[in-house]
């Protein structure tokens, strides 16, 4: 089992915008710390940017053309850039799926974004590093050749899992279906949902019930 990393530790996490910020991107935060990865996000002075702490010191920060916006459904790609805090001339460019970014096919899409993190951090040589890239990679690996309905979840003890709960379905279609019949069953069992996004195509869906989270979406063969 995975241990999600710790919220970060400052006097914003108590700030209802910092909150609203946090509940927006939880579904690019979640896997990541599921990983062991400690991750924040700093709206200073408007220019929103998601980071994340990596084992060796650096880190990555995660944004759209100049910023993110207040809410994720309105992301149009993903730019992430590598850092060190020792060295702040570092700035190497890890994806870009912004308008014409090497990535733009991939557009919002969390996944492939994810994906790319988690082979970035394989090819690094710190091995605490490189062993969360392989932990992302695994929760990304709850899938199957074909399509499924997948969750990644964490539970009252922080304990975190991900796999595939339906499937496989042989086409992206028949995985929709049964992805809705999952969202019923959840709000019959009364988890209340907190975000969607994706459409008919890619749904994927935040739900809580007390203090536990998961994530539900339809998914397929990574990127990896």
């Amino acid at each position: 089992m995975n241990h999600i990393a710790p919220m970060p530790d400052h006097g914003r996490v108590n700030r209802p915008e910092w909150q609203a910020l946090w509940r927006q991107y939880e579904p690019v935060t979640t896997p990541l710390r599921m990983a062991g990865l400690v991750c924040d996000i700093d709206p200073c002075g408007g220019q929103t940017n998601l980071y994340v702490d990596l084992p060796d010191g650096s880190h990555l920060a995660i944004h759209d053309h100049d910023a993110l916006p207040d809410r994720l459904e309105q992301v149009t790609g993903w730019i992430i850039q590598r850092g060190h805090r020792d060295n702040p001339t570092y700035d190497a460019l890890v994806y870009d799926s912004t308008e014409d970014g090497e990535h733009e096919k991939h557009g919002a899409d969390i996944v492939t974004m994810l994906a790319a993190i988690a082979l970035h951090l394989k090819s690094l040589t710190d091995p605490d590093t490189r062993t969360a890239g392989t932990k992302l990679g695994e929760l990304l690996l709850a899938t199957t050749e074909r399509y499924a309905v997948s969750f990644l979840g964490v539970n009252s003890q922080h304990t975190a899992h991900g796999r595939p709960i339906s499937g496989p379905f042989d086409n992206q279609v028949e995985a929709v279906k049964e992805y809705g019949w999952q969202t019923h069953l959840l709000e019959d069992a009364g988890w209340r949902l907190v975000h969607e996004q994706g459409g008919t195509d890619w749904p994927l869906t935040v739900w809580q019930r007390r203090d536990v989270l998961q994530v539900l979406f339809v998914s397929r063969q990574p990127l990896l």
